[in-house]
């Protein structure tokens, strides 16, 4: 279902209207990254971090953590430059997400993302050479819910 969302005829000028993002604290992250096992396993039916839709990297050297995550932008480069119109829908709570019957699992998505350091924003599902991202589970995210110590929120985003 595509929603909330204003196409033109120059891409550059693609925006949408995002109603939640995932918020992140590395302050009281306990590393535990729980986050990622639910995720794959509520997405993908196996615990993986590697098809989780958020990762977590851990700097036990210098005791330092940060997570990556879809950050839902309202002039989504992703979507700018996905050659493929219905790969890239909006959810039913404003979600950008990725449309895998439609995906061609080229990777433009997941080269134009300037949150996608390492390929850990959006991701190549190998076994069925789709990209994948978060959907933000459709407003009650799993990360969300088992996170131990409230590091992972989903709040509304202001407009």
């Amino acid at each position: 279902m595509v929603l909330d969302m204003q196409k033109t005829t120059h891409k550059d000028e693609i925006k949408v209207s995002p109603r939640f993002k995932l918020t992140f604290d590395a302050s009281i992250c306990r590393w535990c990254r729980s986050c990622e096992l639910i995720c794959s396993l509520s997405h993908e039916g196996s615990c993986s971090p590697y098809l989780s839709r958020i990762s977590i990297d851990v700097d036990q050297f210098n005791a330092e953590v940060s997570a990556s995550f879809c950050m839902q932008c309202p002039k989504p480069l992703c979507l700018a430059s996905c050659p493929v119109e219905e790969a890239m829908i909006i959810n039913s709570v404003g979600a950008l997400t990725i449309n895998q019957e439609a995906c061609i699992g080229c990777g433009e998505c997941a080269k134009a993302c300037p949150f996608n350091k390492e390929g850990k924003v959006l991701k190549l599902h190998r076994s069925k050479n789709v990209y994948f991202k978060c959907d933000l589970c459709d407003g009650d995210p799993v990360c969300v819910q088992i996170c131990p110590t409230g590091a992972l929120k989903i709040v509304e985003v202001e407009r």
